[in-house]
């Protein structure tokens, strides 16, 4: 997911057809693919959707994921379950009904994300600096906040000073876990503005250890936050609002590429869309 390459991007398991399985089970699936995600469809249950999904990473359930939610759409739309063409499909989730739908490039497919909630700015640059092996000084918190931001699932992003830096970053898992945990979140998200692409706005790194992820190659619950974050801080202008590029996922092997549109009034964010190309590349069936 996030790309339109074969093994590039985010990875993702997809079951079309989870009805009778129980909760542990979906649980030991999950952790059986050993992806960073692995969904679940249901039938909608009297819901006006098309479907019920369940996220699973290999440690938990989530209530809702960026690149679960497009990549379950689109394996939906390949295989029939639902109308192709400009029809958007509807998913329940725990966090609410998200809808998907094609935008306005080739191949690319749009999810509606909550509006984003915003935490007070955290003082946290030396024992952030700590957790991800850095100076604090390549933390660039003078200018912009460390702070945590929702559009669905907590998230706590920390600017950089440059593109060298956060390809330095050394993670402390054990302690990221500990100190996430005591704020509520279980991921860490570091960006920086300098990027590979000139066309891209953001480069990222996202590390998510209670659930399980080392680094996750492409986050589309966090892509739309920090769209609201980057709009929040004035770090975008109006125009780019509506064509956030962020590049993730190079460190480890698999780029990726997450295209986010905001749309705002005056300081008030009205919606946040985040999209995405994908690409099947394995079938089969699980025997149990």
């Amino acid at each position: 997911m996030f790309t339109s390459s074969p093994l590039g991007g985010n990875p993702l398991a997809v079951f079309p057809e989870a009805e009778g399985l129980d909760d542990a089970t979906m649980q030991k699936i999950a952790r059986e693919m050993n992806l960073s995600e692995t969904t679940f469809v249901l039938p909608h249950g009297n819901l006006p959707v098309d479907y019920t999904v369940r996220i699973f990473t290999p440690e938990k359930e989530l209530p809702f994921a960026g690149h679960p939610t497009l990549g379950t759409a689109h394996i939906l739309r390949e295989i029939g379950k639902v109308s192709g063409g400009d029809h958007p499909v509807k998913l329940a989730m725990e966090a609410g009904i998200i809808t998907v739908d094609l935008g306005d490039k080739e191949n690319l497919l749009y999810m509606a994300q909550p509006l984003p909630e915003f935490q007070p700015p955290l003082d946290y640059a030396e024992k952030i600096a700590e957790l991800i092996g850095l100076p604090a000084s390549a933390i660039d918190s003078n200018y912009y906040p460390i702070q945590i931001v929702s559009t669905g699932l907590p998230v706590l992003f920390v600017p950089i000073i440059s593109l060298e830096a956060l390809r330095q970053i050394d993670l402390d898992t054990t302690r990221a876990k500990q100190v996430l945990a005591s704020l509520g979140t279980d991921m860490i998200y570091t960006f920086t503005l300098q990027t590979v692409h000139s066309s891209a706005t953001v480069h990222s790194r996202a590390f998510a250890p209670a659930l399980g992820i080392i680094e996750d190659p492409a986050t589309g619950s966090a892509a739309g936050a920090l769209g609201a974050y980057l709009c929040k801080n004035n770090l975008v202008s109006k125009q780019e609002r509506k064509n956030i590029f962020i590049e993730q996922g190079y460190e480890i092997g698999r780029p990726a590429s997450l295209y986010v549109d905001i749309e705002s009034e005056g300081d008030d964010i009205k919606s946040v869309r985040v999209g995405g190309r994908s690409v099947t590349v394995i079938k089969g069936e699980l025997e149990m």
